[in-house]
């Protein structure tokens, strides 16, 4: 016997429904087999699916019923190998809808082509788990399973990947699905019974890629199509890159850049450039394209100089001149001027103003850029051990 214990699959929850549904399933067979023959005939009529029919209630009630204890063991011991994985992930109640609408809509399908015979049925909760089968070789086929492997009383422990266990599970109940069919009196009936059941496996893929790609079940890069393109294998700064790159990441990053600039623009406009400054750097820590446009540089730049900022005011200024050109001769004034006026850097002040274009100046302008340059040389040449070192 091939008992599964834990999973290295990552997981946020708790199996809450998993276990409830296996306590309900097992009180559910030990109820029905303790009633009298004749309640216990009237149960399995009046749940099981019947086909011939159509009785909706069925399509719930026969996913419950069980034909024998091993019958019953073998699925609820599937039912927690492939519970812990998917309602691991995606929490009880989505679970609870995952696992009885796979069922429901295979018993419906199921009763709706089997309208035709006169007879015959089926029960069990292969369907739902065929299911969970499936949705686990999407989310998770390359982690693995812990089992407990008994021979007699004997016990070995070890690990599968969640694909090989999967395949391992798939045989099983297709073993005993031809179980079924050997023993059943009309064994074509019972074999098209059984390729119905497995059914629920295409429906389990069908939720599983859907709530994959919907981005409602995180897999930590661990689902199949992770696995298959190599990107589970990547580090972490890859996958960031990956993602800033891709459309949903470029659409986050443009609404996170909006809000940052609507921010600034509030704090500018309230008179507060220190407060816009922070966001600003922020902005620069956290996106690699991040840039204020022309005009809002501008006004940060006025608006710490205005507050006497000056020590961040020439950063900013420096920075605009990396980025920008289309004010560059008066940004580079407004530097010398700053550098010279205000910090007292002489030396690098005439650096600043050596690099002005004088076209790009008012003939008054032009001739304090001059003037400044020439301050600014005079007092580098009277304290000759200031270092400007940066290139502005």
């Amino acid at each position: 016997m091939l008992i599964p214990y834990q999973t290295d699959a990552p997981i946020y929850h708790w199996p809450i429904v998993t276990v409830g549904t296996i306590v309900v399933n097992v009180l559910v067979f030990f109820f029905v087999l303790t009633r009298p023959e004749e309640s216990y005939d009237a149960i399995y009529e009046w749940c099981m699916l019947s086909y011939g029919s159509w009785l909706p209630w069925q399509w719930v009630t026969s996913n419950y019923l069980h034909g024998d204890f091993m019958h019953l063991l073998g699925n609820m011991i599937l039912l927690w190998s492939f519970g812990l994985i998917v309602e691991g992930k995606v929490g009880w109640w989505r679970f609870l809808l995952i696992y009885n609408g796979i069922g429901m809509v295979e018993c419906g399908l199921e009763q709706t082509l089997m309208l035709g015979f006169d007879e015959g049925g089926s029960l069990g909760a292969s369907a739902a788990i065929y299911g969970l089968i499936a949705i686990a070789m999407i989310w998770a086929p390359a982690n693995e399973i812990s089992c407990l492997f008994f021979i007699g009383f004997r016990s070995f422990s070890f690990d599968l990947t969640i694909w090989l266990f999967s395949g391992i599970s798939l045989a099983i109940e297709v073993a005993m699905g031809i179980l079924v069919v050997a023993l059943a009196d009309n064994a074509g009936t019972a074999m098209f019974s059984q390729l119905l059941r497995v059914s629920g496996a295409a429906f389990g893929f069908a939720v599983g890629i859907g709530l994959l790609k919907l981005g409602w079940v995180d897999c930590e890069n661990w689902d199949a199509f992770a696995v298959w393109s190599g990107r589970n294998e990547k580090k972490k700064h890859e996958l960031a890159q990956e993602y800033i790159e891709s459309p949903k990441g470029q659409e986050v990053i443009a609404s996170k850049r909006d809000t940052m600039l609507g921010i600034i623009r509030h704090h500018l406009a309230a008179g507060d450039a220190a407060a816009a400054l922070v966001v600003h750097r922020r902005g620069i820590s956290q996106m690699t394209a991040w840039r204020l446009p022309e005009e809002d540089h501008v006004a940060l730049i006025t608006g710490l100089r205005t507050q006497q900022l000056y020590d961040d005011a020439i950063l900013v200024m420096a920075e605009y001149l990396k980025l920008h050109n289309q004010r560059e001769p008066l940004i580079r004034l407004a530097l010398g001027q700053v550098l010279l006026q205000k910090l007292h850097r002489p030396a690098q002040a005439a650096k600043v103003l050596a690099k002005i274009v004088p076209d790009g100046l008012e003939p008054a302008q032009q001739q304090q850029a001059a003037s400044l340059l020439a301050k600014a040389q005079q007092q580098a040449e009277e304290d000759p051990y200031e270092v400007a070192g940066e290139d502005w």
